[in-house]
């Protein structure tokens, strides 16, 4: 995860990456019906590699009342979610690595919800499991875990779609900006980034199973887009 050290790496994510991924709004509001649907209140969340804290603006917007712990690697990161969540009172944003498992160090109160977005892609796969583990540990009962991520193709033929897609998208949206780019060169520079040597990637219905296998419920994939998916689990009452 070294590369989201790197303040160039984050702003590419930020003003490019980020605004050319597709459905996102849909992607949200998947979210917030995940959480609307098995949750009566929320007052406490985790947002697990939190980015700038875009997911849990989109909490706060619906639960303005409730407790954000925002834990990210990245330095860059976290000053921008400093800034994004400046108009929300009563939020903890703290520098800790997933790929260790003293970030619970930073949990006063135990979540109702616990999301992360395009974050536990980058984790070694061992240490993925582990952290569904840990996860499962530190919800309250009935509480659910919903992440947001970037996941494995099941064939070439799937990653080249993939590929294919995320140079359309940036493609439009660098010409919506003015600034055309050819897709010959969008491509070469999209799989030369340095950023893909922190993608583990694995498919989705892997990462269900192993929260089924931990003892999560309702464990189900509730998007998927290609590469995109949104997959989640509730703990028992």
């Amino acid at each position: 995860m070294d590369a989201w050290k790197n303040p160039s790496i984050v702003d590419n994510f930020l003003t490019n990456t980020r605004k050319s991924l597709p459905l996102v709004d849909e992607q949200f509001d998947i979210l917030l019906r995940l959480i609307k649907k098995s949750q009566t209140e929320v007052s406490n969340f985790i947002d697990l590699g939190c980015g700038d804290g875009i997911l849990a603006n989109t909490i706060l917007t619906q639960y303005p009342n409730a407790h954000g712990l925002l834990l990210d690697y990245s330095p860059s990161m976290i000053d921008a979610a400093k800034d994004r969540m400046s108009a929300f009172q009563n939020q903890s944003i703290i520098h800790t690595d997933l790929s260790k498992s003293n970030w619970q160090d930073n949990i006063t109160n135990k979540p109702e919800v616990v999301v992360s977005g395009y974050a536990i892609h980058h984790l070694k796969n061992s240490r993925k499991y582990e952290l569904f583990e840990e996860i499962f540990e530190i919800l309250k009962p009935g509480g659910i875990f919903v992440n947001i991520d970037h996941v494995a193709s099941l064939t070439k033929f799937g990653n080249s779609l993939f590929n294919d897609l995320t140079v359309d998208a940036r493609y439009a949206k660098l010409k919506e900006e003015g600034k055309e780019r050819s897709k010959i060169d969008l491509m070469s520079e999209y799989v030369n980034r340095p950023d893909q040597y922190d993608n583990i990637l694995l498919p989705v219905t892997m990462q269900c199973d192993w929260l089924k296998e931990i003892g999560f419920n309702d464990v189900d994939c509730y998007f998927k887009f290609f590469e995109l998916a949104i997959y989640a689990g509730i703990i028992s009452k």
